[in-house]
């Protein structure tokens, strides 16, 4: 098994280790139910990493149903352990961090591989703090202060992913308005898009630009990230944000839909070097125009 630090991450991938076995066990969930004197309701939250299962669930009922053999229960137990910690992200109020993006967070904190496409801003883990701070700034959600600085202080703490002991391949297409879209100060969007531009010395970091002479082309509908990990079998999921919550698609047909459009925006947008010197270029243009 690989490590991982997230325990939504853990949870995750005992869930589905806990429907392959039941499944390969011939069983439904009614029947896990019965043996876990539960409800089957219980029984699906726990298969869609929605609660963590119970250490004495797991070792006393689930493992001996499914016939795991001995010696490999402590991984599970080991999983189950991990997945009911707590993240850092957690200590962060409901104001900062809402439920439906402490999920995306938490499974950000433990992917092996990020895509992400969007059309409008800089992803969050590339943003520097006075980037972040003018994006919130004006969101339409009424903040103090203490509440904005926390806000931003917590964008830039979720790149401490990319500090971690393996950290996530970080795959990052933008449209061309996500570069020359002012967001605070020229100032501001000059250093914002140097981070940019450095980041890509990192040989885990890609960053692609689909610039406005391609056309029409798949992003269109809108941005997204599509989240994999490090587990065998494991598909991955599609994040979409809306104004006030988010979808998690899973589904196999919604995954590969996505799969396909990231890989014809890769193969529309500039090679990586040349999207690199089109920042470089672009940041140049904001240092011009404050003289």
């Amino acid at each position: 098994m690989t490590e991982t630090s997230s325990p939504t991450v853990w949870r995750r991938w005992l869930a589905f280790e806990l429907v392959r076995l039941r499944r390969e066990n011939g069983l439904e969930q009614k029947d896990v139910a019965k043996a876990l004197r539960c409800t089957k309701a219980k029984v699906s939250y726990i298969e869609t990493a929605e609660r963590p299962v119970v250490l004495r669930d797991l070792e006393e009922v689930l493992l001996p149903l499914y016939g795991v053999p001995e010696e490999r229960w402590p991984t599970y137990l080991e999983a189950a352990s991990n997945s009911r910690r707590k993240g850092w992200w957690e200590s962060y109020g409901s104001e900062t961090l809402p439920d439906w993006f402490s999920l995306f967070v938490g499974l950000e904190q433990g992917a092996s591989r990020i895509r992400t496409y969007e059309a409008q801003l800089v992803p969050g883990l590339l943003q520097t703090s006075d980037y972040a701070n003018a994006l919130l700034r004006r969101s339409t959600m009424e903040r103090s202060e203490h509440e904005l600085e926390t806000s931003a202080r917590f964008r830039l703490s979720r790149q401490s992913v990319f500090g971690r002991e393996n950290p996530p391949r970080l795959w990052a297409i933008l449209d061309e308005a996500v570069l020359r879209r002012l967001v605070g100060s020229r100032e501001t969007m000059r250093f914002q898009l140097e981070r940019l531009a450095n980041a890509t010395r990192d040989p885990k970091i890609t960053i692609q630009v689909v610039p406005f002479t391609t056309g029409a082309h798949p992003g269109m509908t809108g941005p997204f990230t599509m989240l994999g990990f490090p587990w065998e079998h494991d598909p991955g999921v599609v994040f979409l944000e809306y104004r006030s919550g988010a979808l998690y698609l899973e589904e196999a047909h919604a995954i590969e839909s996505h799969t396909v459009a990231f890989e014809h925006l890769c193969a529309l947008a500039l090679p990586p070097d040349e999207s690199i010197s089109m920042i470089r270029t672009i940041a140049k243009e904001f240092s011009d125009d404050e003289h």
